[in-house]
């Protein structure tokens, strides 16, 4: 009796998660990258296209043909524009007529995933399958991975696999610290999670081995960083339940300060269905809080000296497309990345509505 009940929990569950999604079909590509510059927003969608808008009015400047396959976008310390391609090409994008010119053109046809430059100006790639300096023609890809539900193995004298832990795995998200060092992250739905990390002033893969930090259980969707230097990672899944925790990184040990358990309806009858979905998050310089996006809608909290995150507040709750989670029983977050703009305008990124602009008291979103 006890397994029908569950059996009849999880598809109430599954069908009430998939309603929207399966009642709308969504054709066009949906969104991947998102750039802020000074003037404008910029996107790239699933086919390669480069949308541009005007940052003061949000009107469309500019949508790219299909001709070049864009694949990302990132800014210099001096603010220009570089494009990567599918096919090892970097542009420069000049924001005035939107013509491009060829900075780079790699030794192979590469799929150019992200684009970094440190703070000494240094550009680093994220190809298949390594961390690559297109300069001086360096990989790096040897990358220690702590335990969790993915099992890798690799070829050894071209006769058997063997089990190994040293790899890179492609990444879903990535940022650019103070300390010039790049997060790498995964989520494999319900096999938890991965974070990889690349020092570009030493040139080197450094240990992710964080204390307190679970990767059976971590599902990262964002990784960004406070005033103080102090890395934060937020962490989401749907899978038969909701779930969703942020952790905050300091000197090597992962403290989980906020989990959604804690914003369970008390009143709920179903007690199965866990949290909130918590998904990507971003740090406001102008407030000094933490703005994060979840299921339930967007978040904006103070950041604890000690202890953990409270009194939540809730901003707004768009109406978004949602899609399915290929590895877990639930939906896949449709919000993407959260960034903000010099005047403090909160800007997020969806899979399949565009992008919103929020200014604090009314959300516009663009297509």
């Amino acid at each position: 009796m006890r397994h029908i009940t569950l059996l009849i929990l999880f598809l109430s569950l599954t069908l009430k998660s998939f309603s929207q999604t399966e009642s709308t079909k969504v054709e066009n590509p949906s969104f991947i990258k998102l750039l802020i510059s000074t003037d404008h927003i910029h996107a790239l969608n699933s086919s390669g296209q480069l949308h541009v808008w005007d940052l003061k009015t949000l009107e469309k400047r500019f949508t790219s043909d299909t001709t070049i396959k864009y694949t990302s976008i990132a800014n210099d310390n001096f603010n220009k524009i570089y494009l990567g391609t599918s096919k090892g090409k970097i542009f420069t994008f000049d924001k005035n007529d939107h013509s491009t010119q060829l900075y780079l053109k790699l030794k192979k046809e590469v799929h150019v995933s992200d684009i970094f430059f440190n703070s000494f100006g240094q550009i680093f790639l994220i190809v298949p399958y390594a961390v690559y300096d297109p300069i001086n023609d360096k990989y790096w890809n040897d990358f220690e991975h702590q335990p969790n539900g993915m099992i890798v193995s690799k070829r050894i004298f071209f006769f058997f696999n063997k089990r190994t832990n040293i790899y890179f795995n492609m990444p879903q998200y990535t940022f650019m610290d103070s300390q010039d060092r790049i997060w790498m992250t995964n989520s494999f739905g319900e096999f938890g999670g991965s974070i990889q990390i690349f020092d570009t002033r030493k040139r080197t893969e450094l240990n992710a081995d964080i204390d307190s930090l679970n990767f059976g259980l971590l599902f990262p969707k964002s990784v960004f960083e406070n005033n103080n230097q102090n890395i934060y990672i937020t962490s989401g899944l749907q899978h038969f339940m909701n779930s969703g925790d942020i952790f905050r990184i300091e000197k090597n040990l992962g403290t989980k300060v906020y989990s959604s358990e804690n914003l369970r309806d008390s009143t709920e009858a179903n007690s199965f269905n866990g949290g909130i979905f918590v998904g990507p998050g971003a740090f406001n310089p102008y407030d000094n809080k933490i703005y994060f996006a979840t299921t339930n809608g967007f978040y904006r909290v103070s950041i604890p000296n000690k202890g953990k995150i409270e009194n939540l507040e809730l901003l707004f709750k768009p109406d978004l497309l949602w899609e399915r989670e290929p590895l877990a029983i639930g939906v896949s977050m449709s919000i993407k990345k959260l960034a903000f703009t010099n005047d403090n305008r909160l800007v997020f990124l969806t899979s399949n509505n565009g992008v919103g602009v929020y200014d604090g008291k009314e959300l516009k979103m663009i297509k």
